[in-house]
């Protein structure tokens, strides 16, 4: 009986074909200016906010001090805001430092840390009209901690232990009509705190911007939290947000008074894992190629 075996080649390609073990490329794409409505100055400005409404398929920036989420397309135009007002809580008080946002087809989301240890820190709004209402009973010291909804579920890190974002390593997960639950947590390896995260459904992902300057990009898996990929693109960590949409990340880069930026990057070499999504063509012929190799090599072996 001949035995069959991939040659070393074949093997390789066959391996790259996986999700793992793909390298990904993330590459810019283009840089927008930002109006000054996305960038308002204010005293305390570590980090801003930015997620992405895929009901809509809009990006939203939220700023420390300016009580308001602002809407716009996927090049950076202004579409719309949503008035956060006076917070319940608070009494008269404006939510004066929010720092995270999200949203899903009925309402939008926000952290906030304006009451610090006497206040909450997640909220819910309506799109259209009402008021901010608290969404999860924590209350930390510091709160404004970053967050993401995908899918009916609330992402959020682990609770930040002073005006910085360096100690955030963790993802908390929970269904947004039970946050209080956590099913899972993720401890994220190799970081350097999380300025910003983004939850990528696509590819089975988290992509976390490091909350340093000259920050990274890293992605770790979406289920078990391993680091898979770091990317050295030297972005300002301290003050920004990110997000991801359509196989594209979106990076805030915001600045005080004017000259804010949004840039976007495509990512190349992921596999999807929705089965409903047609494989990437490169996966699709490094599979074909180490079929292949693998046929001829038996061949010769038979």
């Amino acid at each position: 009986m001949s035995k069959h075996f991939l040659s070393a080649s074949a093997f390789a390609l066959f391996s790259l074909s996986g999700t793992q073990a793909l390298a990904a490329t993330v590459s810019l794409t283009n840089t927008y200016a930002l109006g000054n409505a996305l960038a308002v100055g204010n005293s305390n400005f570590n980090p801003q906010g930015m997620g992405y409404d895929s009901s809509a398929n809009e990006l939203l920036f939220i700023q420390q001090s300016a009580n308001n989420i602002v809407r716009t397309d996927l090049t950076g135009q202004v579409l719309g805001t949503r008035t956060i007002g006076a917070i319940p809580a608070y009494g008269s008080t404006t939510a004066n430092h929010t720092t995270s946002v999200a949203a899903d087809a009925g309402h939008y989301y926000f952290s906030d840390y304006t009451g610090n240890s006497t206040a909450l820190d997640l909220y819910s709004i309506g799109k259209a009209a009402g008021a901010a209402v608290a969404l999860s009973n924590e209350i930390a010291a510091y709160g404004g901690y970053p967050i993401d909804v995908r899918n009916g579920l609330l992402y959020r890190t682990n609770i930040t232990t002073g005006y910085s974002n360096s100690n955030l390593n963790q993802i908390r997960i929970s269904a947004i009509g039970a946050p209080d639950i956590t099913t899972t947590t993720l401890s994220l390896g190799g970081g350097l705190g999380i300025a910003d995260f983004a939850v990528d459904t696509d590819h089975g992902a988290i992509w976390v911007l490091d909350y340093v300057a000259g920050a990274s990009v890293r992605r770790y898996d979406l289920t078990s939290g391993a680091l898979q990929e770091t990317y050295a693109l030297g972005l300002d960590g301290l003050t920004a947000g990110m997000t991801y949409a359509n196989n594209m990340l979106y990076y805030y880069d915001w600045n005080s008074g004017s000259g804010s930026s949004l840039r976007t990057y495509a990512i190349a070499g992921l596999a999807s894992v929705n089965p409903s999504n047609v494989p990437e063509p490169t996966s699709l012929a490094l599979v074909g190629a180490a079929l292949a190799l693998a046929g001829v090599s038996a061949r010769r072996r038979a």
